[in-house]
């Protein structure tokens, strides 16, 4: 199979029941629409097809330790989700599969690419909206490649990302058809300087010139996506930034409304859906890019009775996350309660942040994909964002005040965090399995970043575990705890929680440095010559998790359900 087909086909799948596309003449040469491309009007037309129908939210949300192991007899799950919560290559496919995110994100890029070569042929970003449709062309292009890199590659760092594999960066139509070009991966160094390239141009070409901004990349998203990727590549400064352009002097003014939130009804599931589409809303100004995408999380990641073999337990919650006796207080302090259940096979505590949405494809049937809404970029994460770089440019003070703002309004304290009483406060805490039996839960944990800090309990060290602590519960359900689990280089388990709804024995490790940080390259995309990632060596006494000799429900690849509104617990 040519490489050019494995990279492009996503817009081809989208109306396809079959993953894996063939190796059909008809593939064999790309459609060019720059020659229908001759308005500015057409250009932006076609960048709304340029942001990605799927989103790597689910796997990634179940790959963290945001989530816990049911066990395989309960029946709310699947082999392949199962492969995804082990951190295992994910051979079923589906509409949630890295494979999926590969190919939309791939094609993202080609339209992104087919866009800047139909303003050039126009004459260039001579006007205010070709100059917009120029600086989002670059911004989707940027931002599909970082999407790419923080899964199929490792994070970046300054000690191995001048050698790490990196992924092919495609800048042109015509790099679609370079099949050597794409086979040769180059470095996560290369890419990251390439992504930095494309923001830097990208930006100040923005005008806001949209009918919906929260749809696309405006002028804050793009500042949002700026800090949280200076953030990935270490530079600090450039993160802090890029943060204060978007924040300005009172970001207060701009954070989520969770009291509104906590005050909306839940007691069936139109409610839940209402209140997740608040969440999402384009009005509310905290949210910066709201986007739309072919997914389950909306119906796994919310409480509704599906894919709950793996899930944000009770016992997570309240040791670990929103619910817990943590530096603000306790759960009486929280203000937004996560809706939970323990009955049946359903142990959960989870926020309505992602809609379960469907889009009906046969009127006559009912059927159709289910689909969810996502926040991409918030101020409240972006604020979490500056925090932490300015805990690593040493302004501890500074940052204590972003933590300070984002912790009064996600909860009902009095608490006023210092670096000193974040010191001490967190020198009073165990670091998770401490104990001798690695089973006693903690937030704080051991980090081990691949970047210089100071020594554990320390300050700096300190006022890390209370961001990292902020950003895990701002973000919960979103997967970016994920990307904290790799930039870190946390250790996690894979717990089995008994019928007590607490962990029994821990089943797995991902250790430090452990290749299962990184997602593996898809199968069909290392057959057309892409070199895979590593994977894990056996060593002696491990455990390694074989989800082929489970069984579970049926899997439809193209995630097709009925419209009626399901099973909920509600």
């Amino acid at each position: 199979m040519k490489i050019k087909n494995i990279i492009y086909m996503g817009s081809l799948m989208l109306a396809s029941v079959a993953i894996l596309a063939s190796c059909s003449d008809q593939l064999d040469t790309l459609p060019d629409n720059r020659t229908t491309l001759d308005t500015p009007k057409k250009i932006a037309g076609l960048l709304v097809t340029a942001y990605p129908d799927r989103t790597p939210t689910l796997f990634n949300e179940w790959m963290s330790d945001n989530t816990d192991y049911m066990g395989r007899d309960n029946s709310l799950g699947s082999r392949g989700n199962d492969q995804y919560f082990f951190w295992q290559e994910q051979t079923e496919g589906g509409n949630d599969s890295p494979e999926q995110v590969w190919m939309l994100y791939y094609d993202g890029v080609y339209k992104a690419n087919e866009a800047l070569a139909a303003i050039e042929e126009q004459g260039g970003a001579k006007n205010e909206q070709l100059s917009n449709s120029k600086g989002e062309a670059l911004l989707l292009r940027a931002y599909n490649h970082f999407i790419l890199s923080n899964e199929f590659c490792r994070p970046y760092n300054g000690k191995t990302s001048q050698t790490d594999p990196g992924l092919y960066y495609a800048t042109g139509i015509a790099d679609f058809t370079a099949a050597a070009e794409q086979s040769n991966r180059g470095t996560v160094a290369d890419v990251y300087a390439k992504i930095a390239a494309d923001i830097e141009a990208g930006i100040p070409l923005i005008n806001d010139t949209y009918e919906v901004p929260k749809y696309h990349f405006n002028k804050q998203a793009a500042y949002a996506f700026a800090t949280r990727f200076y953030l990935y590549y270490e530079k600090w400064e450039k993160a802090k930034e890029y943060a204060d352009k978007l924040l300005g002097s009172n970001p207060a003014a701009y954070l989520r409304d969770y009291k509104t939130l906590q005050a909306m009804p839940l007691s069936n599931s139109d409610q839940a859906v209402k209140i997740a589409e608040a969440y999402c809303s384009a009005s509310a100004g905290c949210n910066l890019l709201v986007q739309t995408s072919v997914s389950s999380a909306g119906m796994a990641l919310a409480p509704w009775v599906s894919n709950k073999r793996y899930t944000l337990t009770n016992y997570l919650a309240n040791t670990e996350l929103f619910m817990s006796n943590n530096i603000w207080g306790s759960a009486a302090n929280t203000i937004w309660k996560p809706f939970t259940a323990n009955q049946g096979e359903a142990n959960f505590a989870l926020l309505m942040k992602l809609p379960r949405e469907i889009q009906i494809i046969n009127t006559t049937t009912g059927t159709g994909f289910l689909r969810t809404l996502n926040v991409d970029f918030t101020m409240d994460e972006a604020l979490l964002n500056r925090a932490e770089a300015e805990i690593m440019l040493g302004q501890n003070d500074a940052a204590c005040a972003d933590m300070n703002t984002w912790m009064h309004n996600y909860f009902n304290t009095s608490v006023t965090l210092t670096p000193s009483s974040v010191q001490t406060y967190f020198n009073s805490v165990p670091y998770a399995y401490a104990d001798a039996d690695k089973m006693v839960p903690s937030f704080k944990k051991h980090i081990s970043p691949r970047f210089a800090i100071d020594a554990e309990g320390s300050v700096q060290e300190s006022l890390l575990q209370c961001l990292l602590n902020f950003r895990r519960v701002e973000t919960v359900h979103q997967g970016l705890r994920w990307m904290d689990i790799r930039r870190y280089n946390i250790e996690i388990p894979r717990r089995l929680i008994g019928a007590n709804g607490k962990p029994s024995k821990n089943l797995d490790w991902l250790e430090k440095d452990d290749p299962r940080q990184t997602v593996q390259i898809p199968q069909s995309i290392r057959e057309a010559g892409v070199e895979g990632n590593p994977t894990k060596t056996a060593v002696p006494n491990a455990t390694l998790i074989n989800p082929s000799a489970y069984s579970g429900p049926g899997f439809s690849v193209v995630n097709q359900y009925p419209a009626q509104a399901g099973a909920h617990t509600f």
